[in-house]
């Protein structure tokens, strides 16, 4: 599958699931800045020059829906798996 049938909607972002980067977020939580769960993380997409760009995360009771989160608006607590809203 060539690597333009797999872009995005989002900005021209990539699903890191299409490069060698590992998947150490994958299942994390997303928390907003009191604390409150909003989902876990997806995957991440990277941009056409290979930098991180948007966080997707699913959110909802039985994590139907999705959300892309510019992960500039994120801080990543690895030592409890969040990923925190700034």
């Amino acid at each position: 599958m060539s690597q333009t049938a797999t872009r995005t909607a989002a900005r021209g972002a990539w699903p890191v699931e299409r490069f060698e980067t590992p998947k150490q977020c994958a299942g994390y939580e997303v928390r907003d800045p009191r604390g409150r769960k909003i989902g876990r993380l997806k995957r991440l997409f990277l941009n056409e020059s290979g930098g991180t760009e948007y966080a997707e995360v699913k959110v909802g009771l039985f994590g139907l829906k999705t959300l892309l989160i510019p992960v500039q608006t994120v801080t990543v607590d690895a030592e409890r798996r969040f990923l925190v809203l700034e």
